[in-house]
């Protein structure tokens, strides 16, 4: 990314740190700890606004207006379905070959109409941020036009789509639900995006009162989801303005690595929550949360970073470089 983005390139980090944290879980007591209901609060929101603030930035006035649905959508297909068809088909394998029916949510089978259900309707796990980003997409290039507004008219769109995420039924085939609901998310990506200047100066007038107010806030866990996940964006942004003219240019160079870690931490996780942590049970399950997150994050980013020198070889290894995210 370049230099006018390495706040982002930061907070793309920060997130990917946060969803680490978050499927580090060994058993269910994890999730009664206050840093796993502190990720979960925001963590999700706050990829969807920053997904949004690239958008616009990728395409900003000038370009959107030219730009085209179909050629701009196949970009996403290889972007993000190529890999969710191959990452959710080998978990899929995984799962219903070894894994028992009564611990998976949505119970698998080996066989085709329980992988195409976990393909249209209940992707496994984490992988159904790839076909909700998808059809945002969708929806944000169909609406390009609109999209550079006045902004009454774009701060009335987000509060429309708040409000059709609470009241529209539940649509599961390609998480049309909870693409609307992170739609809103995304549009204030956009505003960020468009207003940004004006914003980063409110932001930094009251920067250290802000960010301290903010994290007290997000920390407290607020019981409403959306002022939660305002409040955890409001923070990230605070801190990615304090922490960006200190960033070193190796963690800059992470940023490279995000959708990969995002994509393949899964199973290094899924290795020291299964096998690994029945093999020692004696072992203290907080230490195995620590090895899961050490692993989830590092193994991703060293096999992204052997994989790039071999990347171009051939269109092979091209190939395989989009499955993985690089």
């Amino acid at each position: 990314m370049g230099k006018k983005l390495t706040q982002v390139s930061f907070l793309f980090v920060f997130a990917t740190l946060l969803v680490v944290i978050g499927h580090a879980d060994i058993t269910l007591d994890y999730r009664d700890l206050w840093i796993y209901k502190w990720v979960y609060s925001f963590h999700m929101p706050l990829f969807f606004f920053l997904s949004g603030f690239l958008f616009a930035y990728t395409y900003p006035a000038n370009k959107m207006q030219g730009m085209r649905f179909f050629p701009f959508m196949r970009k996403k297909v290889k972007r993000l379905l190529l890999p969710f068809l191959f990452i959710n088909s080998v978990i899929f394998v995984i799962k219903s070959r070894f894994v028992p029916a009564e611990l998976m949510q949505n119970p698998l089978t080996f066989s085709f109409s329980s992988w195409v259900e976990s393909m249209l309707w209940y992707p496994i796990g984490f992988m159904w941020f790839l076909p909700t980003l998808f059809m945002i997409f969708v929806f944000f290039s169909l609406l390009r036009k609109w999209i550079y507004v006045n902004v009454y008219l774009q701060m009335g769109g987000v509060i429309l789509l708040f409000v059709l995420s609470y009241v529209m039924p539940n649509m599961q085939f390609m998480q049309i639900s909870v693409a609307v609901h992170y739609s809103a998310y995304f549009g204030l990506g956009i505003l960020y995006c468009i207003y940004k200047g004006r914003i980063d100066a409110i932001l930094l007038r009251y920067k250290y009162g802000m960010f301290l107010g903010s994290f007290a806030l997000s920390a407290s866990l607020l019981p409403w989801k959306l002022v939660a996940a305002l409040v955890g964006i409001v923070f990230s942004l605070i801190l990615s303005l304090i922490v960006e003219k200190r960033s070193g240019v190796g963690l800059i160079h992470l940023s490279d690595y995000t959708y990969t870690v995002f994509l393949l931490s899964y199973f290094p996780q899924m290795l020291v929550r299964g096998p690994i942590a029945h093999a020692f049970p004696e072992v203290n399950q907080y230490l195995f949360s620590c090895v899961s997150f050490v692993l989830g994050f590092s193994l991703p980013i060293l096999f992204g970073v052997i994989y790039r020198r071999v990347k171009d070889a051939n269109r092979l290894t091209r190939f395989v470089g989009l499955l993985v995210g690089l």
